[in-house]
């Protein structure tokens, strides 16, 4: 009997947020933000260091933010 999974695979580079998982500070852009999410809210931008805070506010999955929209890093300039 194959057995189905609990959810469906999560997106590339899209992770579960709780205790036991949790960014850390090579996960942060240069500002140290990360992006955290939850189904009523949607995406929101966060300091890495507050992801604990947003798991008792039941946000659910968190993933890095975006590249810049140019060509040079911005700790590079």
């Amino acid at each position: 009997m194959k057995l189905k999974p609990k959810s469906p695979p999560l997106p590339e580079n899209v992770f579960t947020l709780n205790e036991d998982s949790l960014p850390t500070l090579s996960d942060a852009d240069p500002w140290m933000k990360i992006m955290v999410w939850r189904k009523d809210v949607g995406w929101s931008i966060i300091q890495y260091s507050e992801a604990i805070q947003f798991v008792a506010m039941k946000h659910t999955h968190w993933t890095f933010t975006p590249d810049f929209p140019y060509n040079k890093s911005v700790t590079e300039q």
